[in-house]
């Protein structure tokens, strides 16, 4: 049944934003898409909004009832500022209701991390902004394996090497789950709550390859990519500074193997989120198996 009044969904020209899009639409719901350029498949469905431009969101989000909201992953304080500047846009909407939709899964406890130090900082923003808020955070994304170089890597060498040992046990999710985890609260009026997206099962490595190789019709291995080849390749593909920041997090995976467990291999509760079945690895990859020939 769709939501009372239009979505306004940030980073829509992104692989999470656009997502969200597209589920809300899939689902009957006006969804918005705030984009920074407009392109030939937005038209329509899209305005023009900068997160560092108070004018042009305030402007973006009028008229809009609900907001699903995501920032880019950055330096903390910008990561803050710019939050800032959507929830003024949002308040000055009236916007009634909010998903935020962050990075990672939660830790226990607060940490030096950076990443979890800026999502805790944003958690806590959007809670004191004086408007319903729910809380999304996936595990890991198996969208990871379509980035050009993994795509590539498995398409011609079969090989998936992403910066995390072999044994850590990861239930992964997908952008297309979480979107609709996010709208499905929406429908819902489910706020307050902090909900962890994951897949329906905990994989090794060595289980991801089995199941990456049945759903794609060819062997596919695992081999962990060392984080400081990672951190440079990331460097090259981001900008300078980038790896670093984003490595952070899987070092700190490595060194707190207990903590990795809650945050990556936690399966969620079924009952914590009615209407809302999660896809398996193996439909994921059979339903994108053209893209790895």
């Amino acid at each position: 049944m769709p939501v009372s009044g239009p979505i306004l969904v940030f980073l829509a020209n992104g692989t999470q934003g656009s997502a969200v899009a597209r589920v809300a639409r899939e689902r009957g719901h006006l969804a918005r898409g705030l984009i920074r350029k407009r392109s030939s498949d937005s038209a329509g469905h899209a305005v023009i909004g900068d997160l560092d431009d108070p004018v042009s969101l305030a402007a973006a989000a009028e008229g809009c009832a609900h907001a699903v909201l995501q920032v880019p992953t950055g330096e903390q304080p910008t990561m803050i500022r710019q939050v800032g500047n959507a929830l003024d846009a949002l308040r000055h909407a009236r916007v009634r209701s909010i998903v935020l939709k962050l990075a990672s899964a939660s830790r226990p406890a607060p940490c030096n991390e950076p990443s979890f130090v800026a999502n805790a900082a944003i958690e806590a923003l959007v809670r004191s902004a004086g408007i319903p808020v729910a809380i999304v955070r996936p595990t890991m994304y198996l969208d990871n394996l379509l980035k050009p170089s993994a795509r590539a890597d498995i398409a011609e060498r079969g090989v998936f090497s992403p910066p995390i040992a072999s044994e850590q046990r990861i239930a992964w999710t997908s952008a297309d789950d979480c979107a609709l985890a996010a709208i499905v609260l929406l429908e819902q009026d489910r706020f307050g709550g902090d909900h962890l997206v994951s897949g329906p099962e905990s994989v090794t490595g060595d289980e991801l390859e089995s199941r990456l190789s049945a759903a794609l019709g060819k062997p596919i291995s695992y081999h962990a990519e060392p984080l400081d080849v990672f951190e440079r390749d990331v460097d090259v593909a981001m900008g300078l500074g980038m790896g670093r920041r984003i490595a952070s997090k899987f070092r700190y995976f490595r060194e707190h193997p207990d903590e990795a467990d809650q945050i990556l291999a936690t399966v969620q509760d079924p009952k914590g989120l009615p209407g809302f079945t999660p896809t398996s690895i193996k439909a994921w990859a059979r339903q994108r198996r053209q893209l790895f020939q």
